[in-house]
This record gives structure tokens, C-alpha cells and sequence, in this order.
């Protein structure tokens, strides 16, 4: 069954260099889609190469392709969270080609244009593994969602670590959602009208505020879907600090990056906050956006 160009992801390819537009879009929409904005070789490489830690850890059947290989049991981890720990996904989060893509490639470019020159990435880079719905029926993201309930300014750049076309999971937005923060919580088991996806090759980029409801879609192949998020906000608004403090009081991947060319610290002055934790009525709710206009 064709398409329609109503569920297609509008390419803002054309806007890269033009902040205005790139801001109005986000207004607009809530998200900027960026076709072939990333070099495929290079990210194909850092998700084969991240599949076959997996593999080597027993996360997916030995002796076939890692790319498409088939998921073996036990189930490791539905949630990502539960993955830490894990040989294979340790691997992937401590790949320095896996850590660095965002400052070494124009999706550094374009996150400066979005967010301007004060914004940063946390240094909590997060892989994404989603097994077949056939083995894990529903996992956390394909529940329609958005990523904090309080307004503030943190955008996740989506960046598929290979082709994932709709039949394989890929990520949904709902154009206009940033707007409101009702949203009816449950999987998104099809494309809904008023939802935008594609098939996703490797090199692109998904662009999207906190405040833009997403999900993914059912991965219906017999592989695991392979994806790579990294989020952004300016300095000037408190940060988690999950995503920015590891365990032993140590700025994440510090220990292991910050001697190479292209490591950036967070910048000093940043405040941290423990969401959910005691101390979070102190810095939340943060600042009404800069960037989308919400009326709740």
C-alpha cells in the first residue's frame, strides 16, 4: 500500500545554514527531519560494529551477519537502563567513533544553529536496541509519549545506526503536539492519522523538542532495530544529572574522552537536578520554552 505524503517526515535539508527557518520549523512542528545529513559509511560502521558487540555478548544468534542477525534468549533488556552492565551495550557506550559522532559531524553544525551558541550535548550518549515485537510484544518506546512533563529546551537528535525502515520500528512524531502536554498514553501499534514517519536510511537525523509527542512503531522483522539518541539544551537551564554525572562524581565518558581533539565538557556553570529526586522542586518547572509556544 502507497504512502501517503501525509505521513511523511517533511526533509528541512534545504534549511541547514538558516537558523530562522530551522527555529520556525521546530514552532511549527515541533521537529526538523534532515535527510542524508550524516556520512552513511561512517554510521553504518559505528552500528555494525556496535551489533557485533552484541552479538559477541549473546545478545543475537553467532555465525550470522551482526547487522541482521537473529535475536537469541534469553531476553537481555527491554529497558535500556537495564542494559548497564551488560559486556555488549558497555561496549557500545564506551565506542569513542559512537561518542564523538555528535561533535564530529554537521549534526554539530545544525544543533549550534537550533540551540544557538549555549547549548550542549549531554554526555550521556544512549544506544537503542528494540527487539522484534514477536519476542517482546511492547517496549517503553513504543508508547506514545513525551520526554519531561515540565517545559524546558532539551531536544533529541534520533540517528538511526543504519537503515530502519517502518517495517524494522522506526520513530513516529506527531506534527504540532508540542503545543500541549495531554497526551493519551498508549503503544502505537500502527501509523495514527496526524502522524509523520519514513524509512529511515543511514544518515539521517531526527530533530525533536521534549515537549513533541513520539513513538516508535513495531519492529516486525526478525532482527533488532539499532538506533542512537543524543540530546541537547542550552547551559542556562538545569540539566539531569543522570545524563551528566556518572557514579563516582565523574562528568560521563570524561575519564575515558577528555584528551581527544574532540571532546566537550559541559560547561561549567550548569546546574544539575535529580529528577523525580528530593531537590527537584528547587530548579523545576523550568523556564517557559524559547522555542515552542504551549498553552497545556
Amino acid at each position: 500500500m502507497k504512502t501517503t505524503i501525509d505521513t511523511e517526515l517533511v526533509d528541512s535539508r534545504r534549511l541547514l545554514g538558516d537558523w530562522r527557518s530551522l527555529r520556525e520549523r521546530i514552532a511549527t512542528d515541533g521537529y526538523v527531519f534532515m535527510r542524508g545529513l550524516l556520512d552513511p559509511v561512517a554510521v553504518q560502521a559505528i552500528g555494525a560494529k556496535g551489533l557485533a558487540s552484541l552479538q559477541a555478548a549473546g545478545w543475537t544468534e553467532r555465525g550470522q551477519d551482526p547487522v541482521t542477525a537473529s535475536p537469541r534468549q534469553p531476553i537481555r533488556a527491554i529497558k535500556m537502563r537495564d542494559a548497564f552492565g551488560d559486556r555488549g551495550y558497555m561496549a557500545i557506550v564506551a565506542d569513542p567513533a559512537f561518542n564523538s559522532l555528535p561533535f564530529i559531524s554537521p549534526m554539530a553544525e545544525l544543533m549550534a544553529q537550533i540551540l544557538g551558541p549555549n547549548g550542549f550535548c549531554y554526555p550521556l550518549k544512549l544506544p537503542r536496541v528494540v527487539y522484534p515485537a514477536s519476542l517482546v510484544p511492547h517496549q517503553p518506546g513504543n508508547f506514545v509519549h513525551q520526554d519531561y512533563n515540565s517545559v524546558q529546551d532539551m531536544f533529541t537528535c534520533w540517528t538511526p545506526l543504519g537503515d530502519v525502515p517502518r517495517t524494522l520500528g522506526g520513530l513516529a512524531i506527531k506534527p504540532g503536539s508540542q503545543h500541549t502536554s495531554r497526551v493519551r498514553h498508549r503503544p502505537l501499534n500502527d501509523l495514527e492519522p496526524g502522524w509523520a514517519t519514513t524509512d529511515y536510511q543511514a544518515g539521517d537525523v531526527l530533530v525533536f523538542h521534549c515537549l513533541t509527542t513520539h513513538a516508535a512503531l513495531p519492529n516486525r522483522e526478525g532482527r533488532m532495530r539499532f538506533s542512537a539518541e543524543y540530546r541537547w539544551q542550552l547551559a542556562d537551564q538545569p540539566a539531569p544529572r543522570r545524563m551528566v554525572m556518572g557514579p563516582q562524581g565523574h562528568e560521563i565518558g570524561s575519564r575515558l574522552f577528555a584528551r581527544t581533539s574532540w571532546w566537550r565538557p559541559v560547561p561549567a556553570e550548569l546546574r544539575l537536578f535529580d529528577d523525580g529526586g528530593v531537590d527537584a522542586s528547587a530548579v523545576l518547572p523550568a523556564p517557559r520554552s524559547r522555542f515552542v509556544e504551549f498553552s497545556n
